[in-house]
This record gives structure tokens, sequence and C-alpha cells, in this order.
């Protein structure tokens, strides 16, 4: 028993650790800056944190590299250590209002080419 107990100790130090849940941790709560500062119904609220933190958490890394480019940072800022979370709070914060519009977009036929 003492075993077990010791690798769930091990697999949850890991998981609390993990660059990717950090990133997820971050970008939930941009997610939920999001659905706060835009007043929506719980439901769409709830699916906003969870998409700011799978796209934090899938972005990774790439999210620093966006942020600098959009925010015409050097590129000097984008191994910066603390600035991971910062830009997972970001992509949290307009991932999930990003892919509502470009879903939009698509669902009324105003994709790019509809006259080609």
């Amino acid at each position: 028993m003492n075993e077990e107990s010791g690798f769930v100790a091990a697999v949850l130090r890991d998981l609390a650790t993990s660059t990717a849940v950090i990133l997820a941790a971050w970008g939930a709560l941009g997610g939920a800056t999001n659905a706060l500062t835009t007043r929506m119904r719980l439901r769409d609220a709830l699916r906003h944190i969870l998409l700011g933190g799978l796209i934090a958490a899938g972005m990774g890394s790439l999210s620093m590299a966006i942020i600098t480019g959009w925010l015409g940072l050097p590129p000097e800022a984008i191994p910066a250590g603390g600035a991971a979370g910062s830009a997972a709070y970001l992509v949290g914060v307009f991932g999930p209002a990003f892919i509502e519009v470009v879903l939009a977009r698509l669902r009324s036929g105003k994709g790019g080419d509809s006259d080609a």
C-alpha cells in the first residue's frame, strides 16, 4: 500500500510541475477573464474557460512567439522565463474569441474565397 501511495504522490507532483498543466491553468484563467468581462451565460463561460486552457496547453511555447510578433517585441523576449504564463494567459483570453469569429465566418460562408 505504501508503494501505491508513493506512486500516486509522484504522479501528482509531476503533474503539478508539468509545463502543459501550468500553461493550461494560465489559459483557463485567461478564458475566465474573457467570460467575466463579456458577461456571458454560465455554459458559454465554462466553454471559454475550457477552451482557454486547451488552447494555451496545446500551443505551448509557440504562444510566446506569436505574442512577441503580435506586440512587436524583440525576439529575445521569447525565451523569457516568466513570460510563458503571461503568453498563455493572453492566448486564453483571445483564443476562444478568435476561434468563434473564424467558425462564425465559416458557417455564414464569408470565409476567404467564397466567389472563386
